[in-house]
């Protein structure tokens, strides 16, 4: 049988308008919202160098001062930048690897690579071009996946937390770790867990774990704040690790979220890397409100 054209005029408008239908289908309805004190739907948004296209972590080491320190995954340098001012400065500290985390002590800067290895450095030697009396640490906690590294600015102990690791198959629950540094030299102090089910009781998984990409202690509230790339949300909890509040990130801010700190202000800044090719790594400021 030969369909006349006004047939096939009307099966062609049937198809476009069952796209349409399962287009706006798709659509996101999530609502947005954020934590007390700031506005995630509002940041000011910094763009960065190719050099940093791949930025896996950042910290405020230097209290008042402005200057930001970030890492991306595979050089081995630390940046030193001035946001406002587009400064850089750069210091080589280790080989080429897949570094996640940075943070700092009173004492010392901190780099997590992704296999659980510690790389501990003076902070007065940090703004070198080559930075001097780097320690590595690699027996300390299993080798595994890791991204998540803190520091808690009320007692200078260091935290690391897994994002995929085998002590946590079939658990429900992410493991992390607690250190202490004596002249340098990190030592192991404890340990934490975060509870998937309590996260799930705020905002679904959807069957999925939970896979932490950074974390930061919001020091005015007593707060963690516990970043997820993979699941695109923002984890709250307290100082115990209970989950208080999940929020999801909206992609079109958020595309890929790796890196979280506060500033001496308490304002909240998350580092995107750029992905795609055609997208700029990016840091995000978020204003403390209250």
């Amino acid at each position: 049988m030969i369909k006349s054209p006004l047939n096939s005029l009307q099966s062609l408008a049937s198809l476009v308008f069952f796209l349409i239908v399962l287009s706006a289908c798709a659509q996101d309805n999530t609502v947005y919202t954020s934590p007390e004190g700031y506005t995630l739907t509002d940041p000011e948004t910094y763009y960065l160098s190719d050099a940093l296209h791949e930025v896996s972590g950042i910290t405020f080491p230097y209290k008042g001062s402005g200057v930001l320190v970030a890492i991306e995954d595979e050089t081995g340098t630390v940046y030193q930048l001035q946001l406002d001012e587009n400064k850089t400065i750069l210091g080589k500290f280790g080989k080429s690897g897949d570094y996640e985390g940075i943070a700092a002590t009173r004492q010392d800067l901190i780099v997590l690579r992704s296999d659980g290895v510690l790389f501990i450095m003076p902070l007065a030697n940090s703004k070198e071009e080559k930075i001097q009396d780097v320690i590595m640490t690699d027996d300390l906690i299993p080798t595994d996946e890791y991204e998540g590294l803190a520091v808690d600015p009320t007692d200078d102990l260091i935290y690391v937390l897994c994002k995929k690791c085998d002590v946590d198959k079939k658990r429900e629950k992410v493991s992390g770790y607690i250190f202490e540094i004596r002249d340098h030299q990190p030592r192991l102090k404890g340990q934490f867990e975060i509870d998937e089910n309590q996260i799930d009781s705020f905002e679904s998984l959807k069957g999925k774990d939970f896979r932490p990409s950074a974390l930061a202690k919001n020091q005015l509230r007593d707060e963690w704040y516990i970043l997820s790339s993979i699941n695109k949300m923002l984890v709250v909890a307290d100082s115990s690790w209970n989950v208080k509040a999940v929020y999801p990130l909206n992609p079109k801010h958020f595309n890929q979220p790796e890196g979280i700190a506060f500033d001496a202000d308490n304002n909240l800044f998350i580092s995107n890397e750029g992905g795609d090719k055609t997208r700029k790594g990016t840091i995000l400021k978020f204003n403390e409100t209250q």
